[in-house]
């Protein structure tokens, strides 16, 4: 992929969560960018004291940009990262803050930002899926209007959607992913899982990919894919079976039995021990294909990837394999 060379000033927020941190070790160590963070709590960032040199850290609450916008000084290109899990703050911090923040920064001249949303949001072809405004979570629903923003806003700056599958990260001093915890959780029940199988198929990538990735876009002459760009994050799919057994493979099971899981066993185990479901959860139950045509990794842009499998995934988190 062409790219600029160009020493570049980036806006990094969300910088002390589990990707950005991954993000901001990255191109500290693997660029000559000069990255500025706005973090409220710089302290969560563990960096090394040697990638610090060409990083400028403003102590703010993200969706005050009033308190600290005046203080960014020129930004090339931004990374926007900062998500709101929900509550009151969702709207504000995944959809308000990100539109106020890109309006300035095409007002003083920067030419690109990423946003980061959730690969929940669209369907199998990169559309907006609808589902996920009318039956999504509050963080899913502001993530959906996130898309919905950013695409409208009339200003003259490059928008570049990211789209993160399912995520797995989280290695000594820097914070564990969602996806990584459960898979930890689960480790000690893979004997359980081996006696399953189940229709599904999805993906996953590493933090590290992330970065990467995100490393090879903001270099970037021009960001692949057509317009509006949206780039979903993630190796090739697996399937549920698959990714379990590998698992288990990886613990060191071996079961030659299995039964398949049925929608109908499972509206059965529901209505049995009364689980509570949302809306959202129904819907993901009933359509279990997550795959994507086009996912983007580092590979696909002409880079090694550094976990492109679930053993090296799982090794990567301390879940450890067959004794």
């Amino acid at each position: 992929m062409p790219r600029a060379k160009k020493t570049k000033r980036i806006l990094i927020t969300g910088g002390s969560g589990c990707v950005g941190h991954y993000l901001v070790e990255e191109l500290a160590r693997e660029t000559q960018h000069e990255l500025v963070l706005v973090l409220r709590n710089p302290a969560k960032l563990q960096l090394a004291p040697n990638l610090m040199e060409r990083v400028t850290v403003i102590e703010a609450d993200v969706k005050d940009t009033d308190a600290y916008v005046d203080k960014l000084g020129h930004i090339d290109t931004a990374i926007l990262a900062a998500a709101c899990w929900g509550g009151p703050d969702a709207p504000i911090v995944n959809v308000d803050t990100k539109v106020a923040l890109t309006r300035h920064l095409a007002e003083n001249g920067a030419s690109r930002v990423f946003y980061f949303s959730s690969a929940s949001v669209l369907d199998h072809d990169g559309s907006m899926l609808q589902a996920a405004h009318d039956l999504g979570t509050e963080y899913i629903r502001s993530k959906y209007d996130q898309v919905v923003a950013m695409e409208a806003l009339d200003v003259d700056i490059e928008r570049v959607g990211i789209f993160p599958t399912l995520v797995v990260g989280g290695e000594e001093g820097k914070p564990m992913s969602h996806f990584a915890n459960l898979l930890k959780e689960a480790a000690p029940w893979a004997w359980a899982a081996s006696f399953f199988r189940a229709d599904g198929k999805f993906h996953y990538i590493h933090t590290r990919d992330i970065a990467r990735t995100m490393r090879i876009l903001v270099d970037a002459k021009d960001i692949p894919g057509g317009k509006p760009s949206r780039i979903v994050l993630g190796n090739t799919a697996t399937t549920v079976d698959q990714f379990v057994g590998d698992f288990v493979k990886y613990r060191g099971i071996w079961n030659p039995l299995s039964l398949k899981l049925r929608d109908s066993y499972a509206r059965v185990f529901i209505k049995l021990f009364r689980i509570q479901m949302e809306a959202w959860d129904r819907y993901c139950m009933e359509h279990r294909d997550l795959s994507f045509h086009h996912p983007v990794n580092p590979a696909v842009l002409g880079e090694e990837a550094y976990c492109s499998d679930l053993p090296s995934a799982l090794a990567s988190v301390g879940i450890s394999g067959k004794r």
